[in-house]
């Protein structure tokens, strides 16, 4: 009764303070518990949004169990009260934004499949196009970097033939005839490999000029970051062609959403007790995944779960002491204001202020999907102009 009696008190400061988040959330969790017909009939009016005559209901059902009452602290009261109501504003705001970043990969996710083809093609053209802008210059370099590999090659083998001479003369005699012939050789290999270290160290400093003049060509820094995001895009495209998702018609979709809020409403992980946090945190993590892959069978079932049994004891409910409830109630107003700052970040990314400015996703896509066509075959067309022939895939 003490439970009833506690979440009737809660609905009706939401209903005071124009919550319909924190109403909403204490009428599913009343829901567990054994009703008489008078809270049924408040259930009822509220459900109607008959708040004018149901705020004097409730305080005359909270009137005449007085009796019942258990002594609290007045201040001990006053504090668990504000938790609760501080903890549904922080399950309402973190609802909210797993919504808004849901809303943004499921837009990010439908733009690569919808789109990712077409793009692939446009980015690795262009990357083609520059790629052919600065291949007489890359040529240019790898000719005289190849010249420089051969003068150094040459020069090793040198150097390994003056080794083997050298040898050779430390196992000869003195003063054999045949000594003077590999000595005078020895000389003159000496002097060869002088000369080829000169011709070694030019061609270095000429490659090394070569080398710095194609990194500086502007072109040439297109190129690469043209390959560079060709490469990034292909990859991000093809994990999004991999992964696991379900096809859900839009009445489907609009369940999905609320019973995603509801579930995420039942087990925030910064509102429970500290000995289920770490279980509340998995389950989550498995409600995000779940609606991540619009997977409504498995978001169903943790909120079946949630509200059949795998339910939660929230720190506002199992907390009586006045020093601990304080330090929970600042604990839980930072959370929320980094959750609302987390949200504004969210409402002012470019995706999100996108997605507010659309009403038919499919229409957009497909004239995205027009002007990214003719960008393609423009492309092509100025391919075949400047380098040649090429085939539309």
């Amino acid at each position: 009764m003490q439970q009833i009696l506690k979440r009737l008190e809660i609905i009706k400061t939401g209903i005071v303070i124009e919550d319909m988040e924190i109403i909403e959330l204490q009428l599913d969790k009343l829901t567990s518990f054994e009703l008489d017909d008078e809270v049924e009939s408040i259930i009822v009016k509220i459900k109607d949004n008959d708040f004018a005559t149901v705020v004097a209901e409730i305080e005359t059902y909270i009137g005449k169990f007085s009796g019942l009452t258990v002594y609290e602290d007045e201040e001990v009261i006053g504090l668990k009260l504000e938790l609760k109501v501080l903890e549904s504003k922080l399950e309402a705001l973190s609802a909210r934004k797993a919504e808004y970043s849901n809303d943004i990969n499921e837009f990010n996710t439908q733009y690569n499949l919808l789109l990712g083809e077409i793009i692939t093609k446009i980015l690795d053209l262009e990357r083609q196009m520059l790629y052919m802008e600065t291949i007489e210059k890359e040529l240019d370099f790898n000719a005289v970097k190849e010249s420089y590999e051969s003068c150094k090659d040459d020069l090793e083998a040198l150097k390994s033939q003056r080794d083997t001479l050298e040898q050779q003369l430390k196992e000869m005699d003195e003063f054999d005839d045949a000594y003077d012939e590999v000595y005078e050789a020895l000389q003159e290999l000496k002097q060869q490999i002088d000369e080829k270290e000169e011709e070694l160290c030019t061609k270095r400093e000429k490659t090394k000029e070569a080398k710095e003049a194609l990194d500086d060509d502007p072109v040439f820094r297109e190129y690469e970051e043209a390959k560079n995001t060709y490469e990034e895009f292909n990859q991000e495209y093809e994990e999004v062609l991999n992964e696991e998702r379900y096809e859900l018609s839009e009445e489907e979709q609009v369940e999905l959403k609320k019973c995603f809020r509801k579930a995420a409403l039942l087990c925030h992980p910064d509102i429970v007790s500290d000995e289920l946090k770490s279980e509340a945190q998995a389950i989550i993590q498995e409600l995000n995944n779940a609606y991540s892959k619009k997977d409504l069978a498995k978001v169903k079932e943790i909120l079946f779960n949630l509200e059949n049994g795998m339910s939660f004891t929230v720190a506002s409910d199992s907390i009586n002491n006045r020093e601990i409830l304080e330090i929970k109630i600042v604990d839980i107003r930072q959370k929320i204001d980094a959750t609302e700052q987390e949200i504004r970040e969210l409402r002012e990314d470019e995706t999100f202020n996108t997605i507010q400015e659309i009403d038919d996703w499919d229409a957009y896509f497909e004239e995205k999907k027009e002007k990214l066509v003719e960008r393609y075959e423009s492309l092509v067309e100025e391919y075949d102009r400047r380098f040649g022939t090429t085939e539309l895939d």
